[in-house]
C-alpha cells in the first residue's frame, strides 16, 4: 500500500498521533563514543582569536579534552584525523529554521500526503543540516509532537541529526491554515485542515491574545509544560501589510516573565517598528529578522536593540550573493514595465507597484546594514524549510531556503553585508550558541561540547571555504558528511 495519508491517518496526525505513525517510536541504543585526536589542524575557536595552527585536538566522551601542539607520537586507542592543511572551527548555528512540513494553502497537497511521516522529515532535515557543518538548529515554527521526539533521540546519542531546539508554535498565531498565518478564513477550511492547525498551535493559537494577564500566565506555565526549549510570540502579524501589533504591553510582560523564571530565552515576530519597540520594551532576548520590516528602522530603535544586547536572528542568505542579483535583475524588468504605465492613482494601485519592485526587499538590505554597522548582535537565521515536496514542485527550490546549505549562505551573506569573515564566523559559533542559551557550545575549548567542523580550505581567506567541508563531529561523534540523510524522503542525491 501506498505511504501517502488515508483518511484515517489525516485524523491521526492532526490529533497528535503522528508520533506513532512514523516508525521511530523504538529506541535506539545509544552510539558508543570513540576517542578522537584532530592533529596538526589550524584552530578558529571561534571568539574571534587569531587562528592556532599546527594544533591538536583532543575529543573524549563528547568533549574537547585539550588543545595542545601536535605530538611527535599520538597516544594509542585513539582515532587519529590527519588535520594538516585543514581548519577546525566550531559546529555553525542556525537561529530559525523549519524542521517539519507545515504546509500553507499553497502546500496543502504536502501537508496532507506527508503528515504522517512527521518524525523521518524532522531527521532528514537534521541530518541535511548537519551534512553542511551546522551542529545545531533552533526551530522558531513547527509541528512540536514530532519534533520534541525526534530532538530527544539526537540528545539520547540514538540518532545522528544536528541538535534541535524547539518553541512550536509562535504564540498567538493558529496553524498554517489559519488567518493570522496565511490570511485563510476558517469558512475556507476543511475538517484536517482545522485539526492541523490546532496540531500547530497547541492551544497558543489567535485566542490567547484575547487573554487577560492571569488568563495568560496560567497558559503560558501549561505550555512551558509541554517541554519546549524556547518561546517565540507574534509581536505583531505574520505580514508586513498589514503590520498589527499582536499583544498588549502588560500582555507582553507576562510572555516574557512567565518564560525568564523557567530560564526559556523569549523572541519575538514583528514587522514594524512600533510593535517591534514594544517586544524589546518587554524584555525579549532576540528578535528574529528584524530586518524584515515594514519600513526602514528608525535610529533610535537600532540603538535601543543594541544597548539592550538584544540579539538579532538575521535572513542574511535573503538578501545577499544569488538572491540580492535575482532581486535586482527582477526590480529593473519591473521598472522598465511600470515606466510604461500612466501614474498610480490609488493607494492600492501604488503599493502593487511596490510589489512588483520587491521594495521590501530592499528595506531589508538596508536595515541588515544599518543594524550591523550599528554594532547588534547577529547570528544566522535563514528560516530553512521544507516547502512543496518534489514531486510537486513547479520551479526548483533555491539553495538559499534549503537545510543546512542556506546557514552557509547567511554566514557569507554577513560578510557582504559588512561583516569581516572572522565575525561571521562568530557570529555562527559563538553567538550562535547564545541564542540557543548553550554557553557549553560555539567555541573550541577545553570542556565545550565537541561539535565542530572541519575544512579543507582558509575561510579567513574567503568565506566561501566554509562550503569546503572534509568532515563534522557532532557531539563527539565523527560524521562523513557524504552519507546524510541516511534515509532522505525529500532529498534527491546528485
Amino acid at each position: 500500500m501506498a505511504r501517502g495519508l488515508t483518511q484515517r491517518s489525516a485524523i491521526a496526525a492532526a490529533s497528535g498521533l503522528v508520533l506513532w505513525l512514523t516508525g521511530f517510536c523504538a529506541q535506539a541504543a545509544p552510539r558508543p563514543q570513540e576517542p578522537l585526536l584532530i592533529t596538526g589542524v589550524t584552530v578558529i575557536d571561534g571568539t574571534g582569536a587569531p587562528p592556532r595552527p599546527n594544533a591538536a585536538v583532543r575529543i573524549e566522551n563528547g568533549r574537547i579534552v585539550s588543545i595542545g601542539d601536535t605530538p611527535a607520537k599520538p597516544p594509542r586507542k585513539v582515532r587519529v584525523i590527519d588535520g594538516r592543511g585543514r581548519y577546525l572551527l566550531p559546529g555553525f548555528i542556525d537561529s530559525n529554521a523549519h524542521v517539519s512540513v507545515y504546509g500553507t494553502p499553497a502546500r496543502r497537497d504536502t501537508s496532507l500526503k506527508y503528515a504522517d511521516r512527521g518524525e523521518e522529515l524532522a531527521l532528514e532535515f537534521a541530518q541535511r543540516a548537519l551534512k553542511y557543518g551546522v551542529t545545531t538548529v533552533r526551530d522558531s515554527y513547527g509541528v512540536l509532537p514530532p519534533t520534541l521526539a525526534v530532538r530527544d533521540r539526537i540528545d539520547r546519542g540514538e540518532a545522528v541529526g544536528a541538535r534541535i531546539k524547539a518553541a512550536g508554535n509562535i504564540l498567538g498565531w493558529s496553524g498554517p491554515f489559519s488567518l493570522s498565518f496565511s490570511l485563510t478564513k476558517d469558512s475556507d477550511l476543511s475538517v484536517f485542515q482545522e485539526q492541523w492547525n490546532d496540531l500547530l498551535a497547541q492551544d497558543m493559537g489567535e485566542e490567547i491574545m484575547d487573554m487577560t494577564p492571569d488568563e495568560l500566565r496560567v497558559a503560558m506555565n501549561r505550555y512551558l509544560d509541554k517541554g519546549v526549549d524556547f518561546i517565540k510570540y507574534g509581536g505583531t502579524s505574520h505580514f508586513v501589510r498589514p503590520s498589527l501589533i499582536g499583544f498588549s504591553p502588560r500582555q507582553q510582560a507576562v510572555i516574557v516573565g512567565e518564560a525568564h523564571k523557567r530560564g526559556k530565552l523569549v523572541e519575538t515576530h514583528a514587522t514594524s517598528s512600533e510593535g517591534l519597540r514594544l517586544a524589546v520594551e518587554a524584555g525579549i532576548d532576540l528578535i528574529q529578522h528584524p530586518e524584515l520590516m515594514s519600513r526602514d528602522l528608525p535610529d533610535d530603535l537600532i540603538r535601543l536593540i543594541v544597548d539592550k544586547n538584544v540579539l538579532c536572528g538575521m535572513r542574511a542568505n535573503m538578501i545577499t550573493g544569488a538572491a540580492r542579483e535575482k532581486h535586482l535583475a527582477k526590480r529593473a524588468e519591473a521598472q522598465g514595465q511600470i515606466d510604461k504605465l500612466p501614474p498610480a492613482t490609488t493607494s492600492a494601485e501604488r503599493w502593487r507597484r511596490l510589489d512588483m519592485l520587491g521594495d521590501n526587499e530592499d528595506i531589508q538590505r538596508r536595515n541588515a546594514e544599518r543594524l550591523i554597522k550599528a554594532g547588534c548582535r547577529v547570528t544566522p537565521a535563514t528560516d530553512a524549510f521544507f516547502g512543496d515536496a518534489p514531486e510537486f514542485r513547479r520551479a526548483p527550490k533555491p539553495d538559499a531556503a534549503e537545510p543546512g546549505i542556506a546557514t552557509l549562505r547567511a554566514i557569507e551573506g554577513f560578510v557582504e553585508l559588512g561583516l569581516t569573515p572572522m565575525q561571521a564566523i562568530v557570529a555562527a559559533t559563538k553567538t550562535g550558541a547564545a541564542a540557543a542559551a548553550m554557553p557549553d557550545l560555539g567555541t573550541i575549548a577545553p570542556g565545550k561540547i565537541a561539535d565542530l567542523v572541519l575544512l579543507s580550505a582558509d575561510p579567513l581567506a574567503d568565506i566561501r571555504n566554509i562550503e569546503r567541508i572534509d568532515g563534522v563531529i557532532a557531539q563527539g561523534h565523527w560524521v562523513d558528511p557524504a552519507a546524510l540523510p541516511e534515509r532522505p524522503v525529500f532529498y534527491k542525491k546528485t
